[in-house]
Parts: structure tokens; C-alpha cells; sequence
């Protein structure tokens, strides 16, 4: 039994990238209709250095394995994933005036990967586009304690796990964010934060989604510099295939730890 719980572990460390990897449309950020099939077949062909039988015999392999895994120790199919971001453009710290926020950045990233649904929290009415303003208006919010009142909302019913994204705004998430965590029903849900900040760190963004989210289980939080999603946005899909690798091998590692 050690011998097939120890298989289990390795197998699920090595294809967890074929797991995460998938196609999505370019326009709307939801998948193909290919699925995660047709990227590992893409993947696999886009190798020179292999032989087609070869790559065949990888995605056979992968398919056969991830079907074992599941049945073995009961896996869920793959989640119902929504990345929902708040984002804003203008004059920014660190990074200039942009035209595609920071976080909305991160967000398209991570929806690629998850071929999850991209949500936009967005206020009825628009923050000022100059920095200084926009920092006054956030800490009058902040100080008032107000929920802005957005523009649109989401049913997060059919969804099993939601990315939460946002910048830092003086130490904190935009009203805004806190609007969208208190309308909605997160008991039973998985809520893994992200945020884009110029020095914050994580800004203690995990304790404050907890409160604010109740009953929601909260995993760590991926934090990354305005700066790098702006102009090295190109280190994006690594750092969070990173980030999402390392958490999927420490839940294998809590399953399999825990089955007896």
C-alpha cells in the first residue's frame, strides 16, 4: 500500500502540469472546445526533439495515470474556476499611466490557465485616473468604511473555487472588493487570492478576505509587483504555475498523508 500511496505522490507531482496547461480563446478568456486533450497533443507536437509515437505515449501515459489517480483515491473532476479581479487604469505608482490595469493583467494569466471565467468587479461609478485623487477618495472610503456599489454581479453558485484579485490601495483592498466578498455566499468555496502592489507584500490580504468571506476556505495568496505584470509580463505564466503547482502538490501530499 506505501508502495502505490508513494507512486501516487510522484505521479501527481510530475503530471500536474499537463493537468494545469489548456487552451482558452484569446477574446473571451474561456477554453476551447478542444479541452486539456487537445493541449497536451498540442504541446506534445510542438516537440521536435521527440518522435510522434514518442509524445503519444507520453499523453496515453498522462490520461491512463491522472484516471488512476482520480478513481484511487476519489479525486473531483476538474473545478468550476472563477478568476474575479478588481483592476484599475490611470496613473499608477512604480508604473506610470497604463491602460490595462495591473491585476487585470495577472487575472487574464491565471484564467488562461484555469480556463476559468473572468469577472470584473467594477464600481458604478469610475475611480479618478490621477493617482493623488484616487488615493484620497480610497482613504476616505476606507475611513468611512463605505461599499461602493458595483456595476454588475456574478452568481457564484456553479463555481467551486474563485481567484480573488486586487491591488493594494493604502494597505488594503479597494471598498469595492469588500462589496463583492459581503453580497455573496461563500459557504463550501475556495477563495485563492492574488494581488499587484508596489512594496505592500500581501498587505495581510488573506486575514482580511477571511473575515469578509465567511464560511470560504482561504488559500495562500500570490503577490506579485505591478511593475513585473506591467513590463515583464512575460515571467507571468511560470510564477503562476508556480504558485498553483506548489499548492496542488501539498494537497496530494494532505491526501495521500491522510489515507489509510
Amino acid at each position: 500500500m506505501k508502495n502505490v500511496l508513494s507512486r501516487i505522490l510522484i505521479l501527481l507531482s510530475s503530471i500536474v502540469f499537463f493537468s494545469f496547461s489548456s487552451p482558452v480563446n484569446a477574446d473571451s478568456g474561456t477554453a476551447s472546445p478542444s479541452g486539456a486533450e487537445s493541449t497536451v497533443q498540442e504541446e506534445a507536437s510542438s516537440g521536435s526533439a521527440k518522435g510522434a509515437g514518442s509524445d503519444d505515449e507520453i499523453e496515453s501515459e498522462a490520461s491512463r495515470e491522472i484516471n488512476y489517480i482520480r478513481e484511487s483515491l476519489q479525486l473531483p473532476k476538474r473545478k468550476n474556476v472563477l478568476v474575479a479581479y478588481f483592476s484599475r487604469v490611470g496613473e499608477n505608482p512604480g508604473v506610470g499611466v497604463i491602460t490595462k490595469g495591473n491585476t487585470r493583467i495577472v487575472a487574464e494569466e491565471i484564467a488562461k490557465q484555469t480556463r476559468g471565467t473572468l469577472f470584473e468587479i467594477r464600481t458604478v461609478k469610475d475611480y479618478p485616473e490621477s493617482y493623488e485623487a484616487c488615493l484620497a477618495l480610497a482613504k476616505k472610503e476606507q475611513a468611512k468604511q463605505l461599499r461602493p456599489e458595483l456595476a454588475e454581479n456574478i452568481d457564484i453558485t456553479p463555481f467551486d473555487e474563485i481567484y480573488l484579485g486586487s491591488p493594494v490601495w493604502n494597505e488594503d483592498m479597494p471598498m469595492a472588493v469588500y462589496t463583492f466578498l459581503e453580497g455573496h455566499d461563500f459557504n463550501g468555496k475556495v477563495i485563492r487570492p492574488f494581488n499587484t502592489h508596489e512594496g505592500s507584500g500581501d498587505a495581510g490580504f488573506v486575514d482580511k478576505i477571511r473575515g469578509a468571506a465567511k464560511n470560504a476556505v482561504v488559500k495562500p495568496i500570490f503577490s506579485v509587483r505591478g511593475g513585473m505584470a506591467q513590463y515583464e509580463s512575460f515571467k507571468l505564466p511560470f510564477a503562476v504555475k508556480t504558485w498553483r503547482t506548489a499548492e496542488s502538490i501539498r494537497q496530494s501530499e494532505a491526501l495521500i498523508s491522510n489515507f489509510k
